[in-house]
């Protein structure tokens, strides 16, 4: 396992779901690397435990450009590396939250600034 922070595009709306460990957001980010006919798309499959997960699903959906740190491991399925990440961390653009006027009201209410700092609940 080692310590990975990568961008990309989500694959996926977030989804939440409870388990015996307690509530788990799951979603997918596509890294595209290389640049026409010899582009392709590494997939890492990103899971966040409790509260953090719950901002995620409110806040991100599919085909949003996210960064993402994370512990990473890589396994294989039918002879492919897999990529799974605990999320530590994820940024977004403000402008997902509905544009800069959006922005700038919630920051200064003190409600979600678009990257998941200490303003944030956890």
């Amino acid at each position: 396992m080692f310590i990975a922070t990568f961008t990309g595009n989500l694959g996926r709306d977030p989804e939440t779901r409870s388990t015996s460990g307690g509530d788990v957001c799951s979603f997918s980010v596509a890294v595209k690397q290389g640049f026409g006919r010899d582009a392709k798309s590494e997939w890492f499959r990103c899971s966040v435990w409790g509260k953090r997960g719950e901002t995620i699903t409110r806040y991100l959906r599919k085909g949003m450009k996210v960064t993402v740190v994370g512990e990473m491991t890589i396994g294989e399925y039918q002879g492919k590396p897999q990529y799974d990440v605990r999320v530590v961390d994820v940024d977004w653009p403000f402008e997902a939250q509905g544009g800069q006027q959006e922005r700038r009201e919630t920051t200064q209410e003190g409600g979600p600034s678009g990257d998941l700092d200490d303003s944030v609940p956890w």
